[in-house]
């Protein structure tokens, strides 16, 4: 027959530990988690000022198809600005602008910054990580630039018999000009 134990000194200690290490690692998970949310609200957010910058960088360039590039740079200065890398560990990833001249002829009627990276949980107990991909996008309405407007006004008035001048900016209807 086996003898039984009649002292049980100890176990309530052991268990203790035992749930005192799974209850932190509950906690340590939760605030990996809210990390990991922040950083994405982070990326979104200089996405969005990324895509605003493309919006509206035109500069002033008399040219309908030169100010596109012009846009670009300052959309990439404003998401280098807030140095990412800096504020997220490993994190490497370069935005992607969709402007017209990266598709030529298309008919999309957005523009923005696209943005693919991931991020890394550590499994609690173990040394095994999880990668999860996130896409942060930001696109907003194309508009016309103030030269494309140009180039629209001086049509319509020609194609209304008002001479071939246009040295004058004035406007005929609104048409997002």
């Amino acid at each position: 027959m086996m003898k039984k134990i009649k002292e049980e000194k100890g176990q309530s200690t052991i268990e203790f530990l035992v749930s005192f290490t799974i209850a932190l690692g509950f906690i340590f998970s939760f605030f990996k988690l809210a990390i990991v949310y922040t950083n994405g609200y982070l990326v979104h957010y200089v996405t969005f000022l990324s895509s605003r910058a493309y919006m509206v960088g035109e500069g002033d360039v008399n040219n309908p198809n030169g100010s596109d590039i012009t846009a670009k740079n300052s959309a990439e200065a404003i998401f280098n600005s807030y140095n990412i890398p800096g504020i997220i560990p490993g994190f490497s990833s370069v935005p992607t602008i969709e402007d017209p001249l990266s598709h030529p002829g298309s008919t999309n009627l957005y523009i923005g910054v696209r943005l693919e990276y991931e991020e890394q949980i550590t499994i609690p107990g173990t040394n095994k990580k999880i990668s999860f991909p996130f896409i942060s996008e930001s696109y907003l309405g194309m508009e016309p630039t103030r030269a494309e407007c140009k180039e629209r006004i001086c049509d319509a008035m020609r194609g209304v018999g008002a001479g071939s001048g246009c040295k004058n900016h004035s406007t005929i209807s609104d048409n997002g000009c």
